[in-house]
């Protein structure tokens, strides 16, 4: 699609800016030198999988109790890439709205992003096609609850520790102090959704 941000600019110290997507999107060929790049990627493949997959059962364990709905469990016989956590957060009875619990956990320097935003409410859909807000409503509903927390084979233990105490604390509704929010690597701010 052709977005308004890059995967980069959404996410910043200024906090999480939704993108919109304002034209259609375009088809590239990857080209050699990034064939190059991606194969030499590969041996890191399986150990990279392989931490993704620790970090997504630490968060299934952890928010198991929480007012949020967990992605689905993992069908046998299947190999799930582990590309993104998302939580679909019970706003009725958090009290808390989707772009409240971003800021809050952008406030503590934790990378969050919204996997994905309904394509009906996009200004390229809205204006090509005449769409507007309500015209989907269930895919409005899972769009406006749906969380994205970092999952990266680079999220150290002590990082993924504070992701699930930031996002717990966040639902609570108590406070964390800036010393807390500080502690959090910067790992924890750039890997929202990011697969290294």
């Amino acid at each position: 699609h052709g977005m308004s941000k890059d995967a980069w600019k959404r996410f910043s110290d200024e906090g999480y800016k939704h993108y919109q997507v304002v034209f259609a999107g375009f088809k590239y060929n990857m080209m050699d030198i990034q064939a190059a790049m991606g194969i030499h990627q590969l041996k890191r493949i399986d150990r990279y999988w392989e931490r993704r997959k620790e970090i997504w059962e630490r968060y299934c364990q952890a928010f198991g109790d929480l007012p949020v709905v967990l992605p689905a469990p993992v069908e046998p016989d299947t190999k799930h890439a582990y590309h993104l956590y998302t939580l679909l957060l019970d706003t009725e009875r958090l009290k808390i709205t989707r772009d409240r619990f971003l800021s809050l956990m952008t406030e503590r320097k934790i990378g969050v992003g919204v996997h994905y935003i309904a394509l009906h409410l996009h200004p390229y859909y809205q204006k090509t096609f005449g769409y507007r807000r309500g015209d989907f409503p269930n895919a409005e509903w899972i769009s406006d609850r749906t969380v994205s927390i970092p999952l990266s084979a680079k999220l150290s233990d002590v990082d993924a520790g504070r992701v699930i105490e930031t996002v717990r604390e966040v639902l609570s509704g108590k406070e964390i102090t800036a010393a807390t929010a500080e502690t959090v690597s910067e790992k924890a701010l750039d890997t929202a959704g990011i697969v290294c």
